[in-house]
């Protein structure tokens, strides 16, 4: 189990396209304690009643709606250290899995130079998310192109053929 999560050797673009399927596997409990803590946060404020959960506070829904920023400012500053420490250590395994799956492919295909490659291809991926994620908001223009590239690399990495035979791919 723990040749999966080491940085060594290669996989085929097959099994990288499976391993990263597995990644969203184990991104489900990062999922679920980010989903614990928005509805910890609407109970607290009372948007839903713990006693009565079909009863939704209508008019607290429509503020959401209304104004989104102010109900993610207000979220926010609910989210204390703990929080944020569950979050990262429930995403860890899927981020370390994720990390070493593209550092084999990227081997497989580029060993000369698989770490340069591979420190451009994180250096991508955290621009990207970045954009998306709305924390370089005045590079909002080129959100679709860095989804573009991002796309293109994963297609790349998953579809090009190495040298390396398929069966003697280790990792």
């Amino acid at each position: 189990m723990l040749k999966f999560f080491q940085f060594s050797g290669t996989i085929s673009g097959t099994t990288y396209f499976l391993r990263i399927l597995f990644t969203l596997l184990l991104s489900i409990p990062g999922l679920i304690v980010f989903v614990s803590l928005i509805s910890s946060y609407m109970i607290g404020e009372g948007i839903i009643d713990v006693n009565n959960p079909e009863s939704f506070d209508q008019s607290a829904i429509e503020k959401i709606e209304e104004n989104p920023d102010e109900f993610l400012s207000e979220l926010w500053s609910y989210v204390s250290t703990g929080w944020l420490f569950s979050i990262l250590l429930a995403f860890l395994p899927a981020i370390w899995f994720s990390l070493a799956t593209a550092y084999k492919r990227i081997s497989a295909l580029f060993f000369d130079n698989r770490n340069n490659i591979f420190g451009i291809y994180v250096a991508i991926e955290i621009f990207a998310d970045a954009i998306g994620l709305g924390i370089l908001s005045s590079l909002s223009f080129l959100k679709t192109p860095m989804s573009i590239i991002t796309i293109a690399i994963f297609f790349f990495l998953a579809l090009k053929n190495s040298e390396i035979d398929k069966d003697d791919h280790e990792g």
